[in-house]
């Protein structure tokens, strides 16, 4: 979709987002699932809600950790906030099913490397917005991406860019969140 609201963690060094073992934090430097919380609210509820709010969000429920959030306890709050239902799984298979059903989006949590395996998405754990299927396909939103970040050796020929929004198979994210949890996000029934 063409109207698909991306936030780039790194224009976000000038909000501050610091934790006890890290005071010099910052949004670009730890802060993928603030920008993919916000990204998630802003596609699924097409409402504001900046990486500022979310980061304040996130320090206020006590999600904010040594180098990144903590998305076990963030999810909770940010879909209270909202009045969403969320629900977490490591089974990718299951978070899949839930796009291609569309009943909502998933916050995945990538492992990154690790022997044998280049992570497509990043070197170490980071977050990442699952957005929608499509022909076996599933649109993401990756809050690092820059142009050129899929082009390197391990990471090229796996992702295609229309815009912000990169697609891939489920295979990729599969082997890129192995053992790693997906929160399923949805809108409350009514």
């Amino acid at each position: 979709m063409e109207n698909d609201i991306f936030y780039c963690q790194l224009d976000y060094d000038h909000i501050s987002y610091p934790s006890p073992s890290n005071p010099n934090g910052n949004v670009a430097n730890n802060g993928c699932g603030v920008c993919t919380a916000s990204m998630l609210i802003e596609n699924m509820l097409r409402i504001p809600f900046p990486p500022a709010e979310s980061a304040a969000l996130a320090k206020r429920c006590g999600a904010r950790e040594g180098f990144g959030t903590n998305l076990y306890i963030y999810a909770g709050a940010l879909a209270a906030h909202f009045g969403l239902s969320v629900r977490n799984t490591e089974d990718a298979d299951e978070a899949v099913q839930f796009l291609r059903e569309g009943r909502g989006m998933v916050i995945a949590n990538v492992q990154g490397n690790r022997e044998g395996y280049t992570g497509v998405f990043s070197d170490g754990g980071h977050y990442i917005l699952l957005l929608r299927t499509s022909d076996g396909r599933i649109a993401l939103l990756d809050p690092m991406y820059r142009p050129g970040r899929y082009d390197r050796p391990g990471r090229a020929g796996k992702v295609t860019m229309e815009g912000n929004v990169a697609w891939t198979t489920a295979d990729v994210v599969r082997e890129d969140c192995r053992d790693r949890p997906f929160f399923l996000f949805s809108k409350r029934e009514k």
